[in-house]
């Protein structure tokens, strides 16, 4: 992985402020001397790699960053969404992939950018490894010195949150692009609170950022449990989702993502209904009230952290929707209000269908209403129906699928979300995934 600013580049420096310090301790951060630089990073680096490589390689002491989806997924958002705090801002990671190298299904590697194969470059940023297996890519980087950033933490109370929520909600209408915020319903197990989390990201110092700090705290329906919003760099704050959700290695997962045109309050009351009755077996989140740092007092056990789930509605909007036709996701995605998501999480040995039907029926029967299609596709998940996937193209559906029948006609990139198969029949979603391999004992070692 390398950096590529041009000159001056690749100079350690200032790296900001990772703590609670105030204005007169904190160092002040020098003025960018780009607007933007470039990055160029290989397949398979994870996104928290290239975050670290740009956080030390600083151009005039500041550190530049491309526009990712928060840790820690992988960098192949670079083709099919990437969603996180700097797209608002500055669009989407796909917004700003400048070149890859790509292998086609025929074996040829390519390089694929504006003028080389346009065709590609339009299908490739959405239709991602449907159409190619990117090696390399050149992306786009910008100055953020700082960030002030951080969560606000509620209990959960179905009589007070549809009133934060609504809170939550006007408090971002016409918010600037350089505000980036969630909030987010974890349920807990049955003896535990569930809570809401309202999560910022301003991307620039506190001044500017403290009036909508301001505004979002001002909510009286309940105590806030904890206000932790401070300055800090931008990789410090790429982690932060993370903590909250703290995955577990060997748990299943599951999600289910849309982005909608409003949340209306009819919306966002069935909302805190459904969630206040979903099952407990296969849907526990309790998010530490101290996420920046765990104390053992709000430490959750072992039990709580082999369960977890979140609803989420992101504000979305600003750059989102300034390059409405220079990629495959269509103008009807780019300039949707909020994206949602739900998040599950639960053990292996747990069979509950219902750990996957309360975020199909919330999606079908709640969001569907104010849904513009299907999701990014950066947030697909697995076995994702091919109705979906379609809905998530809208007008660009049947070009994609044009360009996909030019570079693999015979459809050998067939483990991906790809719905279709090279006669153009809709497939089990469940044929996207590899045979899971078998293992046997060996005799006699």
């Amino acid at each position: 992985m390398s950096g590529d600013a041009g000159p001056g580049g690749g100079t350690p420096g200032w790296r900001g402020d990772s703590g609670e310090g105030d204005a007169a301790q904190r160092v002040l951060a020098p003025q960018p001397p780009h607007p933007h630089a470039y990055v160029v990073f290989g397949a398979g680096a994870r996104q928290k790699d290239v975050d670290r490589f740009c956080a030390a390689h600083t151009l005039g002491g500041v550190p530049y960053h491309v526009p990712f989806s928060a840790h820690p997924v992988g960098v192949s958002v670079m083709l099919l969404g990437g969603f996180g705090f700097l797209s608002r801002l500055h669009g989407l990671s796909i917004d700003n992939l400048v070149e890859a190298e790509v292998v086609l299904a025929d074996g040829r590697i390519v390089i694929v950018n504006e003028s080389e194969h346009p065709d590609l470059w339009w299908g490739l940023r959405g239709g991602g490894p449907a159409l190619g297996i990117a090696t390399r890519y050149i992306a786009r980087a910008f100055p953020v010195p700082v960030v002030f950033a951080g969560n606000l933490i509620y209990r959960f109370h179905r009589a007070t949150a549809p009133s934060l929520l609504r809170h939550f909600r006007d408090c971002v209408k016409g918010a600037p692009r350089e505000l980036y915020a969630n909030v987010l319903l974890t349920a807990g197990p049955a003896d535990k609170d569930s809570l809401v989390v309202i999560q910022m990201c301003f991307v620039g110092p506190k001044e500017r950022g403290l009036a909508y700090l301001q505004a979002l705290s001002a909510w009286g329906g309940e105590r806030c449990l904890l206000a932790e919003v401070h300055e800090k760099t931008f990789l410090t704050q790429q982690d932060s989702v993370a903590q909250v959700l703290r995955g577990r290695p060997g748990n299943q997962w599951f999600i289910r993502s849309a982005l909608i045109s409003a949340l209306p309050d009819d919306v966002i009351n069935s909302t805190v209904l459904e969630f206040a009755d979903t099952p407990v077996g296969c849907s526990e989140c309790r998010p530490c009230p101290c996420p920046s740092s765990p104390s053992p007092n709000c430490a959750p056990d072992a039990d709580d952290e082999a369960h977890r789930a979140a609803w989420l509605f992101e504000l979305a909007g600003g750059a989102i929707a300034d390059d409405a036709d220079g990629t495959c996701v269509p103008k009807t995605q780019r300039e949707a209000a909020f994206t949602i998501a739900a998040l599950h999480q639960w053990e292996m040995g747990v069979d509950d269908p219902r750990c996957v039907a309360t975020a199909e029926d919330w999606l079908r029967e709640t969001i569907r209403p104010v849904a513009c299609g299907g999701s990014f596709p950066s947030f697909f998940g697995r076995r994702e129906a091919p109705a979906r996937v379609r809905a998530s193209f809208g007008a660009n559906w049947e070009r994609l699928v044009a360009v996909k029948k030019r570079y693999d006609p015979t459809g050998v990139l067939r483990n991906t979300f790809w719905p279709l198969d090279s006669d153009g029949a809709e497939i089990d979603p469940a044929t996207h995934e590899p045979a899971e391999p078998v293992f046997e004992l060996a005799e006699n070692l």
